[in-house]
């Protein structure tokens, strides 16, 4: 039930019009959702590429929305990896926080959460944007003629094909750094960016996994972790970049703006 219904019936047990404290009036029809803190600075990340990417001229332009950060969620990677269900409570939990708070649209800031999509979908009402075929529609629009995408992603992303399977039903090819270039450069550099590590340092290991994956012939360039686009530095590369955060930003503004009255 939206916030405001649920504040309407309390209001109403209690003898209160919401006509008396004009609540119902200035209440948000529609309202975007952030389920983040998978990493909390990834999540202020997408909030602020909403803002960028609004076409606003006043406050009053941009998207009403409310966020609802949880860090304690459980490693995605490494429930992925061991078959653990421990995360499926706190990511259904934290769907239906924002369902409850008004949310008529939910955005997630980790790639590798929606391993478990279907869990978060089933569990709310509103929809749950999948972040793994937004990118993918948005490369097949942005790069018609792709053949080869090379995919930089957290192991859990990786390991759980959700972007091999999703661009491989589109004939498209994924390809992936060395095993041990992923562990050093890609997984070193998340874990880093999550620490608050040297940015420089990140953008350096990076590039070459940019590179790794540019020699293997990739056309276009994923970034398919939410962490990675706070440090990959994108003029160190020849190829096009298809930035999965932002990607998500334009569809939570797409949707919202779809329903809007």
């Amino acid at each position: 039930m939206p916030a405001r219904l649920i504040l309407a019936a309390l209001l109403f047990t209690s003898g209160i019009s919401c006509s008396q404290l004009g609540l119902c009036k200035v209440a948000p029809k529609r309202m975007v959702g952030i389920f983040g803190g998978m990493g909390p600075e990834a999540t202020a990340n997408l909030y602020a590429e909403i803002v960028r990417l609004t076409p606003a001229k006043e406050d009053q332009d941009h998207l009403p929305t409310v966020i609802y950060s949880r860090p304690q969620v459980p490693d995605r990677t490494k429930c992925i990896e061991s078959g653990s269900r421990e995360i499926v409570p706190y990511i259904q939990e934290g769907v239906r926080r924002l369902e409850r708070m008004g949310a008529s649209l939910i955005a997630i800031p980790c790639n590798t959460v929606h391993y478990y999509h279907a869990d978060m979908q089933k569990a709310v009402r509103v929809p749950v944007l999948n972040m793994i075929t937004e990118t993918v529609d948005a490369v097949e629009k942005r790069h018609p003629r792709c053949k080869v995408v090379g995919l930089l992603a957290s192991n859990g992303t990786v390991r759980s094909k959700l972007y091999e399977k999703a661009f491989e039903a589109r004939g498209i090819r994924v390809v992936y750094p060395d095993a041990a270039c992923q562990q050093t450069c890609v997984m070193n550099a998340v874990y880093s960016i999550k620490a608050g590590g040297d940015k420089r340092r990140q953008a350096d290991l990076l590039a070459r996994a940019a590179d790794d994956v540019t020699r293997k012939g990739a056309q276009v360039i994923v970034l398919g972790c939410t962490e990675i686009p706070l440090a990959f530095d994108s003029s160190r590369t020849r190829l096009p970049v298809v930035n999965a955060t932002e990607v998500l930003a334009l569809a939570a503004i797409r949707e919202y703006q779809r329903g809007a009255p």
